[in-house]
């Protein structure tokens, strides 16, 4: 009789063991009020923006100075994104690595015109790292420009640095969002403006590449375009 008690409570340990890790192995997903989504939403918002406006002091500074005159030049009217390639350097500084063209509203030929533009002005300027970058050893700006340039260029640039943006507008601005990034649960991609160049879902989890965002010299997500 003990004998069969004590076989008893082995098998009742054992399935108790069992049912604990099957419960272990289980994925979890994570219920987030709408309240709890908001917040996010709204805080991812408002570090892209801070993202895009911290680039774009990068821009007015450095590069608009040296492109308008020549970006004068082009014909015809419309945007064209160029992708600005950056490479950490070990001074903590981002530093031009190449151009190329993504999507181009230009008359034909024009793009080469205006990359040309864009490489003479960009040259060999750089910008700090932010502590918002991580680790990535890369960065890749993809910013839409228009052609021309406004004519009230200072005044634009003026809103666009005092802009806070809003949930209720989409966009990145003046484009759409070209950069990616793991979703709330890990466990998709979504498209977003400030985020990484690519990602995939590897073993059931999200891993992403390196930094990316999505943005224009005039606007920031959330605002009016102003052009």
């Amino acid at each position: 009789m003990r004998h069969s008690t004590l076989i008893l409570i082995v098998l009742a340990f054992i399935s108790m063991t069992a049912l604990l890790f099957a419960q272990s192995q289980t994925p979890r997903t994570t219920t987030r009020t709408p309240q709890a989504t908001s917040r996010i939403n709204e805080q991812r918002l408002q570090r892209t923006i801070t993202t895009q406006q911290r680039l774009n002091r990068y821009f007015h500074s450095n590069v608009i100075p040296k492109l308008q005159n020549c970006w004068n030049h082009l014909r015809g009217a419309g945007t064209i994104q160029i992708n600005h390639n950056y490479v950490r350097t070990d001074n903590g500084r981002w530093a031009v690595k190449d151009l190329t063209v993504g999507r181009s509203t230009l008359p034909q030929g024009q793009e080469t015109l205006a990359l040309r533009c864009m490489q003479e002005a960009v040259g060999s300027s750089s910008f700090p790292v932010s502590s918002d970058d991580g680790d990535s050893k890369e960065y890749v700006v993809k910013w839409t420009w228009p052609v021309p340039l406004p004519a009230n260029l200072d005044e634009q640039a003026r809103v666009m640095f005092a802009a806070k943006g809003s949930l209720g507008a989409s966009g990145c601005g003046n484009t759409a969002p070209n950069c990616v990034d793991c979703a709330n649960t890990g466990l998709r991609c979504i498209d977003v403006c400030n985020g990484y160049h690519s990602c995939q879902l590897v073993g059931g989890a999200c891993q992403a590449s390196y930094r990316c965002t999505t943005g224009s010299p005039f606007s920031v997500a959330g605002s009016t375009v102003l052009y």
